[in-house]
């Protein structure tokens, strides 16, 4: 080959690299409990993959409901290969009276920005067009909030079943109030559920008819960026538990190990608790008890890990009489999902609940129909369940496309 003909064969494979270069899009990596395909649909401007370690751009966006009920979402992203050590986080706020079409604007305007900022000062940022509203923003929330933090929600149900052999009928009704601001959080929350199942089964019918009435109340109060401190308290009528009457008198204190400010990501709390309950039973219980009046305290170890190798929620719940010390409880709960490499996820859920403390159960042994119907809690000693999940994704790398066809 003469040298004007080697020059000019690697002069046309610099210009063939340097644009099929500039026409490659960015490959992007989104993570999100929402309308995704909703984002990706409107930006197609970028090549979505099925794999982070594909990317050149990750996106993981984690969610909170807030005080009012909505959804606080966190968009990070994080950058890679060109955009390497490029990393930005915006929020966003989507109030619990929105509709969804609104509330996807909103998600999709906050990530179309957030994924303008890698943009600039590179050849794409020609290809951006930015709107501003032509009228004058106004950020000071506080000029609108005529409730001053208070929000309130009513909410009911009925269901109805009916077959030939069964039916079944289903009320549910409830009232919380809310107040939250970076100091003191107000929680008050009521609710009344009656069922009623009938089955027939030939010579022999059943029937079952459970009640409950809850209510309960709590103050807590931001003391550090790590400390808290509340009151609780509680009443419960539960045909099912066996309570006439329940009432809870807990003072606590909770220690965050990580900033509260980081909660969307990460939180590792021990709280404490010590209370002092009143019992009204229905029936005579097992110890020969128709009411007690009993002091017990509780710890509470909660982890939660939102990552971008999946995430974490556990937590550990130790509780005891000290009336009775041998009366006590301990419960376990986890739920795992890990990226493990590419295209392989697991997912993992248990709990295990050890349990000593059964002191409302009723004298007497349960009838067929009691077990069968669930009318009454039954004697326990233990409450475990296992569940396992593994996924395997291979093939085309992208997945832009949406079809909802049939």
């Amino acid at each position: 080959m003469s040298m004007r003909k080697r020059y000019f064969f690697i002069l046309s494979l610099l210009v063939f690299v340097t644009v099929f270069g500039q026409n490659q899009k960015i490959k992007v990596f989104l993570s999100c409990r929402c309308d995704d395909d909703f984002l990706k649909q409107n930006t197609l401007f970028f090549d979505y993959v099925r794999d982070m370690s594909l990317s050149d751009i990750e996106v993981f966006v984690f969610e909170i409901t807030n005080a009012s009920g909505g959804r606080n979402y966190s968009f990070n992203f994080n950058g890679k290969n060109n955009f390497l050590n490029k990393e930005y986080q915006i929020n966003a706020i989507i109030p619990q009276n929105i509709s969804l079409n609104n509330s996807r604007e909103i998600l999709l305007n906050t990530y179309k920005l957030g994924m303008a900022s890698f943009l600039s000062n590179t050849d794409y940022q020609n290809q951006i067009n930015v709107n501003f509203p032509r009228n004058k923003i106004i950020t000071d929330k506080k000029k609108f909030d005529t409730w001053k933090n208070w929000v309130f929600e009513l909410y009911g149900s009925f269901n109805f079943e009916n077959e030939q052999s069964i039916n079944e009928e289903e009320f549910n009704l409830g009232f919380d109030i809310d107040r939250v601001t970076d100091m003191w959080r107000l929680r008050s929350d009521f609710e009344l559920d009656r069922s009623i199942k009938f089955f027939s089964g030939g010579e022999q019918n059943y029937s079952s008819e459970r009640e409950s009435l809850y209510f309960s109340g709590s103050l807590v109060r931001s003391i550090s960026n790590h400390f808290s401190t509340g009151f609780f308290s509680s009443f419960r009528q539960d045909t099912f538990r066996n309570y006439k009457s329940s009432i809870n008198i807990s003072p606590a204190v909770e220690y965050n190990f990580i900033p509260y400010k980081e909660v969307l990501t990460r939180e590792v709390t021990l709280a404490y608790k010590l209370g002092y309950n009143i019992y009204n039973y229905i029936e005579e219980t097992i110890y020969e008890f128709e009411d007690q009046k009993m002091f017990n305290h509780s710890l509470t170890l909660n982890l939660r890990f939102r990552e971008k190798w999946g995430s974490v929620y556990s937590y550990l719940v130790a509780s005891q009489f000290l009336d009775l010390p041998e009366q006590n409880r301990l419960t376990i709960n986890n739920n795992i999902n890990l990226r493990i490499v590419r295209g392989l996820s697991l997912r993992i859920s248990a709990y295990f609940r050890f349990i000593r403390d059964q002191i409302n159960l009723p004298k007497g042994q349960a009838s067929v129909e009691d077990l069968l119907l669930r009318q009454r809690q039954i004697s326990t000693n233990y409450q475990n369940r296992i569940s396992m999940g593994l996924s395997y994704t291979f093939g085309s790398i992208f997945n832009n496309i949406v079809n909802n066809r049939l």
